[in-house]
C-alpha cells in the first residue's frame, strides 16, 4: 500500500507509473487535507500518512 512507509516523491513516481508532476499534484492535494505529512531527511523530502490518513485507510478494510 502507498504509503504504508515513508516515501519520496521520486519513489511514488516509480509506483504509481505517474508523471512527477502528477503525483506533485496529488501529494498538494493530500497535504493540503491534512492526510500526508512531508519531512526533509539529508536531501529527500519524505511523504507519510498522518493519523487522519491512516484512520481514513482503515475505514476502507
Amino acid at each position: 500500500m502507498l504509503l504504508d512507509t515513508p516515501k519520496s516523491t521520486t519513489q511514488l513516481v516509480a509506483l504509481t507509473g505517474q508523471g512527477l508532476g502528477s503525483v506533485g499534484r496529488h501529494l498538494r492535494v493530500l497535504l493540503d487535507a491534512g492526510l500526508v505529512e512531508r519531512r526533509r531527511v539529508g536531501q529527500s523530502v519524505l511523504y507519510d500518512r498522518t493519523e487522519a490518513g491512516d484512520l481514513l485507510v482503515n475505514a476502507g478494510r
